[in-house]
């Protein structure tokens, strides 16, 4: 009886161990350029399966054999900050009280608005009416047209607007100058926009990233393999979905590369980068971006945050990113209840940082 405990033990240590080297690779690759290997790239995907399997090994050491517990804990310290990025839990930081200084952010991939589904039976569209009734000083929508009725009604509250190619912006700080970037891949990925902030000029970046392309059959066939738990039919459907994302790293990694330049080409001065990055919290794309800005989810938000919310395919791909020497995050929020796009708004409060 002892010999097969001790063979259980021993087998299950080998497994944690396993699990955490690779949640550790997860990590590793997000060092390493997609342009160089995507396929590898991939595997950051796979990172809340390992980091899930290695919480639920602590809690089968606690039951199982208590002097085995370190092994799951140090995994997990060890990568402790990818795990806040994925997962932030600030529910014991108090909120900064409201102050002169707070600058409300707002980003949204609207998926033309929300298209159909969102139109009311009183002509109104969903969509527009939160957006209008947010509060936010500053409003980066992707995916956008200008629809000339709710611009009227923002400018009449106070905002100003620009619209290049698919992004829309109302800010009620003064907009200098407005124009868009074409970076790697499918041209203009961002639109640039200086806003004057007191007496500094923040420079706005909203981006919406290379997309994976995945088509609605793609997709839904995807979903369907899920549903019947059928491996061959799951890998055969998986096939084409790691194709275009194969394809779509490299292309996302190289913009990330010049929007970082762009970045660090007006730092010192404020900075404030927003909207669809199409990669998640652990990836190549966000930890380039991360290296000279804060994430204000990370910062001042709680759970998952998923932004992307097809089924089957939860993820956090929308991101708020500011200069941390300016700002702080003092609370974010992923607003659930607008769920028309396939994207959910994200919003957060920077305080400004006194000097």
């Amino acid at each position: 009886m002892k010999v097969l405990k001790s063979l259980f033990v021993q087998l299950f240590t080998g497994a944690n161990i396993v699990t955490i080297l690779l949640l550790w690779a997860c990590c590793l690759f997000t060092y390493i350029s997609p342009a160089a290997h995507p396929r590898l790239a991939l595997l950051t995907l796979t990172f809340p399966a390992f980091l899930l399997v290695n919480v639920l090994f602590i809690l089968f050491w606690l039951v199982f054999k208590v002097k085995r517990v370190w092994i799951p804990l140090v995994g997990l310290m060890a990568c402790a900050s990818f795990v806040r990025d994925y997962l932030p839990l600030n529910i014991f930081t108090k909120g900064k009280a409201v102050e002169d200084s707070t600058l409300s952010i707002l980003t949204y991939n609207t998926h033309s608005f929300g298209g159909a589904e969102a139109v009311q039976e009183d002509g109104t569209n969903i969509v527009c009416n939160y957006l209008a009734n947010s509060n936010a000083d500053i409003i980066c929508l992707q995916e956008s047209s200008n629809k000339q009725d709710f611009t009227d009604e923002m400018v009449g509250k106070g905002y100003e607007f620009a619209f290049r190619k698919e992004f829309l912006l109302y800010s009620r700080l003064h907009i200098i100058e407005v124009d868009t970037l074409a970076l790697e891949g499918k041209p203009c990925h961002a639109m640039r926009a200086l806003l004057q902030d007191g007496s500094d000029t923040l420079m706005l970046l909203s981006v919406h990233l290379q997309s994976n392309l995945l088509s609605p059959e793609m997709k839904e066939a995807y979903r369907e393999a899920l549903r019947k738990h059928e491996s061959d039919s799951l890998s055969k459907e998986l096939s084409p979905i790691v194709q275009l994302l194969s394809a779509a790293l490299p292309q996302r990694a190289a913009q990330a590369d010049s929007i970082a330049s762009i970045v660090a080409s007006w730092l010192p001065k404020p900075v404030i980068l927003c909207g669809d990055f199409n990669d998640t919290p652990i990836s190549y794309t966000h930890r380039v971006l991360t290296r000279q800005l804060t994430s204000a989810y990370r910062q001042s938000g709680n759970g998952l945050g998923f932004t992307f919310h097809e089924k089957g395919f939860p993820v956090r791909i929308d991101h708020i990113l500011f200069d941390g020497n300016t700002w702080e995050s003092s609370s974010s929020q992923v607003v659930k209840h607008i769920t028309c796009s396939d994207h959910f708004p994200i919003r957060t409060k920077l305080r400004r940082k006194q000097p």
